[in-house]
């Protein structure tokens, strides 16, 4: 089933503690670091949208509020 809404994440608000990213149980949410290699900060990037259940953990559990659910529009794959 595909989900209604995913998430969005804002990288103004994202400290990359990871806490989404542990919570999503289809584990579609990664961390992702600004520079190659690995280096720099790091923030949470959605990875297969497909895969993503929309249950919304990630947003619930996010203590800075950077991850708000975005419905899906009627024609998005």
């Amino acid at each position: 089933m595909r989900a209604r809404a995913l998430p969005e994440v804002d990288p103004a608000r994202c400290t990359g503690c990871g806490r989404c990213v542990a919570r999503c149980p289809p584990k579609v949410l990664w961390l992702e670091a600004e520079c190659p290699g690995g280096w720099g900060a790091k923030h949470a990037v959605l990875h297969d949208a497909p895969g993503c259940t929309g249950c919304a953990q990630c947003a619930v559990v996010c203590p800075f509020r950077a991850i708000t659910m975005v419905r899906r529009s009627e024609g998005a794959g």
